[in-house]
């Protein structure tokens, strides 16, 4: 563990068994071979897997990493073994410092026990006297915003009461480092925005964070690097924008390609997008772009069609039209074509997709890049300080401005 570091992992490992009889056997055998001075079995046996497999990192004071991968890739697994839930079959675990963890809605809660009682028990587990346990208490009751519920039992609550008052507990403990699982996403919005703004004070203060979700823009707002998982393998570390890209490209690679039936998908089919600079070999902010959408139909029918432009995450959709006049289209190909005068995106990398409705009844009957992957897009901007200024702040958009 380096000298700086608040969490040191390595070489962690971690297996289980699909079937229930066989865990609970070998579980029986590998408590037996401690109790008698033996070796747990490190390979893999009969009808085992590798949630967890030979993973290594570090977290220093300040840092945010966030553990991203798709679901059953071994995050929350990792999360349990960093808090104490789970114990490894290979590899170490260091911490220097007290650690929260906000896991699963309900760990660590008594649900016959009200919010008071639940913040009163937490506060002496974790060694505080009777001014800090009121200090907390009046902390995590102005935080959650449960006032009126602090003295019902928890398990009266709703998810969202909950997993208030699980941050609220945890955050206000002060740890050295906070391990948060996707439980704020059972929250509302205003709830969620509250907690974010909380952690990066929390960072600021030289906390350390480990976050997991599939909320992409959180992680960009709150991490600066990112861990990604694959069947209990490290695939990708870096930034945390890097990582979640790395992440889309292989779930757009992983995505099987399944030859469209039109007879089942419906009347229309788009079979692609195509994006082109009017001049030149690039498409380039502030120039003209052509945009193509190729479709076949079954039947002839009226429709009206439009496109929208996304990030490359595909969480924000940043502009977007539709051209309302009806247009009659025949059985066979064809394709819809508009331009862009003015690309306003900023140099960067986002996503197309597009859609086709029926005229008559606004129903739309075919789509591209929702149940699908969109059209990468790739803008190039010209490079220049103001403009790498604006990619350093996330801007998505060029507006013109008439200075005073």
């Amino acid at each position: 563990m380096s000298g700086g570091s608040v969490l040191s992992v390595a070489g962690l490992s971690k297996k289980f068994a699909a079937d229930l009889r066989r865990s609970l056997g070998y579980g029986v055998r590998d408590i037996a071979a401690e109790l008698g001075a033996g070796r747990r079995a490190t390979a893999l046996r009969a009808g085992e897997f590798w949630a967890l497999e030979d993973v290594s990192f570090e977290v220093a004071p300040g840092d945010s990493l966030a553990i991203v991968g798709h679901n059953g890739a071994g995050k929350s697994t990792l999360l349990k073994i960093l808090h104490g839930l789970l114990k490894p079959d290979a590899g170490e675990v260091r911490v220097r410092g007290r650690t929260q963890a906000i896991i699963e809605l309900g760990t660590g809660f008594n649900g016959l026990l009200s919010g008071r009682e639940n913040v009163e028990v937490g506060a002496a587990l974790n060694g505080l006297g009777a001014r800090e346990a009121k200090r907390l208490l009046d902390q995590v009751v102005d935080f959650a915003e449960l006032e009126a519920f602090i003295d019902s039992p928890v398990q009266s609550y709703s998810s969202g009461m909950k997993a208030r008052l699980a941050y609220a507990i945890s955050a206000h403990l002060e740890p050295d480092l906070l391990l948060v699982d996707e439980v704020l996403a059972v929250g509302d919005i205003a709830f969620q925005r509250k907690c974010v703004n909380h952690m990066r004070q929390y960072l600021e203060g030289g906390g350390a964070l480990l976050f997991v979700s599939h909320n992409t823009y959180q992680i960009q707002t709150l991490c600066t690097r990112g861990l990604l998982l694959d069947r209990g393998k490290v695939v990708f570390e870096g930034s945390a924008v890097d990582t979640l890209s790395h992440s889309f490209e292989r779930r757009a690679q992983e995505q099987p390609t399944v030859a469209r039936s039109l007879t089942s998908a419906g009347p229309v089919a788009i079979e692609g997008i195509e994006a082109a600079p009017l001049e030149g070999d690039e498409i380039r902010s502030g120039e003209a772009m052509r945009v193509t959408v190729r479709y076949q139909a079954l039947e002839a029918m009226d429709v009206v069609w439009g496109i929208s432009f996304w990030s490359h995450d595909q969480w924000v959709c940043i502009a977007g039209d539709t051209d309302m006049t009806p247009r009659r289209i025949a059985p066979g190909e064809g394709a819809f074509q508009c331009t862009v005068p003015k690309l306003p995106l900023v140099g960067g990398r986002y996503a197309i997709r597009a859609g086709i409705l029926d005229a008559a009844s606004g129903q739309v009957i075919a789509t591209r890049g929702i149940y699908d992957p969109a059209e990468p897009l790739l803008v190039r901007e010209r490079p220049s300080a103001i403009n790498n200024f604006k990619t350093s702040m996330n801007q998505l958009v060029n507006i013109d401005i008439l200075w005073d």
